[in-house]
């Protein structure tokens, strides 16, 4: 049988002090006699005292604990972000609490209503439906969503538009003039996109419909890729595609198809995570650590009005994107 957990009472008896001193002496040390805190402190390290953060809470006092609802843990990107989430939220004094959508808006929505019910004091969440941030706007909680532009929102990002030029920008400056675009269809908006074709027109070049081969990113399977490959010669000489998963994706399917990475098709991908750092992929680099911590910044300061700020990214070059 487990031995019974010491109770806060129990060690205030121990001591022969209040149980209101004992908890000024675990969250308030400066406001208790050194001699009254050391034997206290003596008592807690014997029977390995650890305080109820849920009567905490239900005193008022707040859990400590930041939420993180993360788009998909298969994208690594996501991992780098809670590595840096972990680390800062730590810094601060607070626990994090990380929770995988799956690329579900159902799942978000459910580890939303999770979170809330284990009262976080903030969520960061990199969303995969802005209804669900929606549903978060009309709690009292306060939350950042990261790596996309949410308008009406907080958020933090980094420049996708921006992103998409200096990926476009150094392929043209590689002498490509037919360039490409892989990555999902949206019907909103696509920033990564839009900078690349911003760039194209910047060099008095056309994108063309058939430069943008569009896969599912929710459920990717390669099918789409290897659809189009089988169907017709490429008609562009480069590609940017919209995260590493899918530029991964895109080697493996063109390599298959007969198609040399770089020597007849250029690659940049999105995130720089290590899938691109082992295959040698050319990639956009984005300030994963600064995102996540101005996003813990806007949490904690919890301010009423919203927040947005957008980073710079920068570009990591290697083979797959050289002649």
């Amino acid at each position: 049988m487990k031995n019974k957990r010491m109770t806060m009472t129990e060690i205030a008896n121990l001591v022969g002090v209040s149980q209101a001193t004992v908890s000024r002496a675990i969250n308030q040390p400066e406001k208790v006699k050194p001699e009254v805190r050391e034997k206290i402190q003596y008592f807690i390290d014997k029977y390995k005292f650890i305080p109820n953060e849920n009567a905490k809470t239900m005193r008022g006092v707040g859990s400590k604990i930041l939420g993180f609802i993360v788009f998909s843990f298969s994208n690594y990107y996501y991992l780098d972000m809670i590595k840096y989430a972990e680390k800062l939220a730590r810094e601060k004094g607070y626990s994090l609490l990380v929770m995988n959508s799956e690329k579900s808006a159902d799942f978000e929505l459910e580890h939303i209503k999770m979170m809330l019910a284990r009262n976080v004091e903030g969520i960061l969440i990199a969303p995969v439906d802005e209804k669900n941030l929606d549903f978060l706007e009309s709690t009292a909680v306060p939350f950042v969503a990261l790596n996309e532009d949410f308008p009406g929102h907080n958020y933090v990002t980094t420049s996708l538009v921006e992103g998409g030029e200096i990926a476009c920008q150094h392929l043209i400056n590689q002498g490509h003039k037919h360039i490409g675009y892989i990555g999902g269809d949206h019907k909103k908006y696509n920033p990564k996109l839009d900078g690349v074709k911003k760039a194209l027109k910047e060099n008095n070049l056309n994108f063309k419909s058939d430069s943008f081969i569009k896969v599912d990113t929710v459920n990717l399977t390669g099918e789409d890729i290897e659809n189009v490959l089988k169907k017709k010669k490429l008609s562009c000489t480069a590609y940017v595609a919209s995260n590493d998963e899918v530029a991964c994706l895109f080697m493996k399917k063109a390599n298959e198809a007969g198609y040399k990475i770089p020597e007849d098709i250029a690659l940049v991908g999105f995130d720089n995570t290590i899938v691109s750092k082992l295959l040698e992929i050319t990639s956009i680099t984005q300030p994963t650590e600064a995102m996540v911590k101005e996003g813990i910044e806007i949490i904690l300061n919890n301010q009423s009005i919203k927040k947005t700020l957008q980073l710079s990214p920068g570009i990591e070059i290697r083979k797959s994107s050289l002649k």
